[in-house]
This record gives C-alpha cells, sequence and structure tokens, in this order.
C-alpha cells in the first residue's frame, strides 16, 4: 500500500471520528433551545441593573445534560435582552449560574424574570465574546460597551436604560463613561478594520445553527469524501 492511499485512509478515519463525536454529543446533550421548547429548562435573570456581566440561573430538570453555548441570545418581554458570555453544560437535575452581557441597552434588568432562548448572536458579537474576560470587570465594561455600540448602531444612549445604572453601580461620571464608550469604539474600528460609519450595518443576529442539519452535512461530507476515494483507486 503506498503513501497516497495510506493518507487517504487516514483521513478518511479523522472525518468518521468527527462525525460520529458530532453524533454522540447530539444523543447525549440537548441544546438551550431544546431544553426550553421541552419545558425541562427555565432561564432566570439574576443580578439588578448595571451589572456586568449579567448572571442568569439555568435550572434543568430533563433526563439529558443542557449545553449553554457563548453568543446565544436570551430575550424578555419585561427585562433586557441578554446575550450568553461562556459556554457550560448543565447537567440533568441541577442548576448553574451563567455568565451574560446586556444585548438590549435602551431597558433595564428586572432580577428574577424569566428569559427565552432565541436565536445566535452575529459573528461580530461573538468575536468580542470569545475575546473578552468576563471575570475581568474592565476588560468585560470594555466588551459590554462594545456590544452596545454594536447593537444600537453606534448610538449608545447614556441617559436611559442600563447606561445610568452603570454609571450608578461603578460610580463614574457620565464623562467616564462617554470616554469609555469612545475608545470601545475605537477597540472596534481597530478590531474589525472598519470605519464609524460601517458599524450600524452590521447585523447582530444570525439563524441559529441546527445541529441536525451539522450531521447530516458532515455525513453527506463524508460520503462524498469515499466516494471519491474510491473512485481514486479504482475500487
Amino acid at each position: 500500500m503506498n503513501l497516497r492511499v495510506i493518507l487517504l485512509v487516514i483521513v478518511v478515519i479523522v472525518f468518521l471520528l468527527a462525525s460520529l463525536l458530532i453524533s454522540f454529543l447530539s444523543f447525549q446533550t440537548n441544546s438551550l433551545s431544546q431544553g426550553y421548547q421541552d419545558g425541562s429548562v427555565q432561564i432566570i435573570q439574576n443580578t439588578t441593573p448595571g451589572t456586568i456581566p449579567h448572571v442568569i440561573t439555568v435550572k434543568n430538570n430533563g433526563k439529558k445534560p443542557v449545553m449553554v453555548e457563548n453568543g446565544q441570545i436570551l430575550t424578555s418581554n419585561i427585562s433586557q435582552n441578554l446575550v450568553v458570555a461562556e459556554d457550560k453544560v448543565i447537567e440533568q437535575n441541577s442548576s448553574e449560574k451563567v455568565k451574560a452581557y446586556c444585548f438590549e441597552p435602551k431597558k433595564k434588568a428586572v432580577p428574577g424574570s424569566n428569559l427565552t432562548p432565541s436565536g445566535q448572536a452575529s459573528t461580530q458579537v461573538k468575536t468580542l465574546i470569545m475575546n473578552s474576560n468576563p471575570n475581568n470587570i474592565q476588560n468585560a465594561t470594555q466588551t459590554q460597551l462594545q456590544i452596545w455600540i454594536l447593537v444600537t448602531g453606534n448610538n449608545v444612549d447614556i441617559n436611559s436604560g442600563e447606561a445610568p445604572s452603570l454609571i450608578q453601580e461603578q460610580q463614574i461620571s457620565i464623562s467616564q463613561l462617554n470616554q469609555d464608550i469612545s475608545t470601545a469604539e475605537s477597540n472596534l474600528i481597530t478590531s474589525f478594520n472598519i470605519s464609524s460609519s460601517q458599524i450600524s450595518n452590521f447585523n447582530q443576529t444570525s439563524s441559529q445553527i441546527n445541529l441536525n442539519n451539522i450531521i447530516d452535512n458532515a455525513f453527506n461530507l463524508i460520503n462524498t469524501f469515499v466516494n471519491w476515494v474510491r473512485s481514486s483507486l479504482g475500487i
């Protein structure tokens, strides 16, 4: 057996293992949306307005662990929308606290309110979250302000909603908040290599990816690749 054949076999095996892992995970866990839809998951806002990052409680009463992923948008009729800031697995019959950033600065957080999974944030927002440190207040605040700039189209209102509560919570002045917002805007422009006017053109949400579609696509890709290998080897 020549080197080319060996390499082709190795690649096929890697694809198979990856697809099996994805399939295994899909059977062993539920997404946050799946758990919520079947009534086994409850998501509760814990923290008061101005907190960075916010903290939610995810209660899982289901028979499978639930995977909470960063970038998941959580909505509410009475409280502000949030976007999850970390990945965490919630085991069955247990609850965990999960960090999240404010995704709707015009509204204040209402502790005790229920939240609903509602799609995924955009690639830009997810990038900000992945590069942030929710455990560092200065870093988390910069990330929060950048998210506010994106979701408001660079039009953050510091006189209503969450901003006045942030000023009070961190005991800073209005001028300091304005300066922090200006710094956050500059960091956004540098990070994404855009102009200030382009910020408002960013889409802040994206369609939620269905794990079953990922699995199907993976198997289709594997089948196509295997057929190519068989054709190459004259099998």
